[in-house]
């Protein structure tokens, strides 16, 4: 969706979105592995640094394309960095911190907000 309002691109931007596929694959696995390990901390720390990381390569491929696209203003509303991204990473860190006492409930926190944040922005769109 993010590309439908893009008119440049460039190989960094290409590579970034290669990084963030790497990133978002790596999720079912950590999701099967804090199933089988509701209680570990491990598990849980993977997950949550999972998103962090999703929301990280987020941020940077947002920055990047409005670099080279910065004649759209259209972009620039649909990439609103500080809400679409800064705000929920800064969540996922509390969240993340709130799971190293080991509160599994974390979890579902982080999903919650990311299915809450998609379907705010697929409507916004």
């Amino acid at each position: 969706m993010i590309y439908a309002n893009v008119e440049r691109i460039n190989p960094k931007i290409i590579w970034q979105n290669i990084l963030l596929l790497l990133i978002i694959s790596i999720l079912p696995y950590l999701t099967t592995f804090v199933a089988n390990n509701p209680f570990s901390l491990l598990a849980e720390v993977l997950y949550g640094l999972d998103f962090i990381l999703i929301n990280a390569m987020l941020f940077w491929m947002a920055k990047s394309l409005l670099e080279i696209n910065s004649d759209r203003e259209y972009l620039s509303k649909v990439l609103d960095i500080k809400n679409a991204i800064v705000i929920p990473s800064i969540i996922f860190i509390v969240g993340l911190i709130v799971a190293l006492s080991g509160y599994p409930f974390a979890i579902s926190i982080c999903c919650l907000i990311t299915v809450v944040r998609s379907i705010i922005y697929s409507l916004k769109n």
